[in-house]
């Protein structure tokens, strides 16, 4: 068992991946689950990783207190990339770091780049309110679907039931994401999730 484990690792500490988090709508999530990831890749594994924030509505920018811009900035072992740009990328995926978090935010703008991480996640509300907006967004994707390119679909609300629903309807895969206070420490019960996920 102690070889299996040391051999999973040995294995995450040579490859490279791109995980992208991309939002059916504005405000469910992606850069505070991004942030959790990268977080989670330093902290359990111990390998590099960074969050490159390619939405329209740039935020990471905030967390740095010594400087102005869109200069990135290491915060805890974590490499930040505020309002990345397409152009930039090839530079990020070629330096030091591992794992790459997309935060894709909910632009079409962004949709290429998403495409080509290596695992694609589709984050969505499922409340009652809100999920006319991940429908639309499943509808406009439907060949994508079809061709298997997204990972799973996550989300924080919905019932049961509901989740289920969308799962048979859309051929996608819906993964509840735990409740995540702080992004920059998680609790051991949403380890788990993250060890799944990545």
């Amino acid at each position: 068992m102690v070889e299996v484990i040391f051999t999973r690792l040995a294995k995450r500490n040579k490859e490279r991946r791109t995980i992208g988090f991309f939002g059916a709508d504005s405000g469910v999530g992606t850069t505070h689950l991004a942030i959790a990831a990268a977080h989670y890749v330093v902290n359990e594994w111990g390998i590099t990783a960074a969050v490159a924030e390619m939405g329209d509505h740039p935020c990471l920018q905030a967390l740095n207190e010594d400087e102005a811009g869109t200069d990135p900035f290491v915060m805890d072992g974590v490499g930040y990339y505020p309002h990345m740009e397409p152009a930039q990328i090839p530079q990020l995926l070629n330096s030091a770091y591992r794992y790459v978090m997309m935060d894709m935010g909910c632009s079409d703008g962004c949709w290429q780049e998403f495409l080509r991480c290596d695992l694609k996640y589709v984050v969505a509300s499922l409340s009652p309110w809100r999920m006319g907006h991940a429908e639309s967004f499943m509808q406009q994707h439907e060949e994508e679907l079809k061709n298997n390119y997204f990972t799973a679909l996550l989300t924080l609300s919905g019932n049961v039931y509901e989740k289920k629903k969308f799962q048979r309807t859309y051929h996608v895969p819906v993964r509840t994401i735990p409740l995540i206070a702080d992004p920059f420490w998680l609790e051991k019960d949403q380890m788990a999730f993250f060890q799944e996920l990545l």
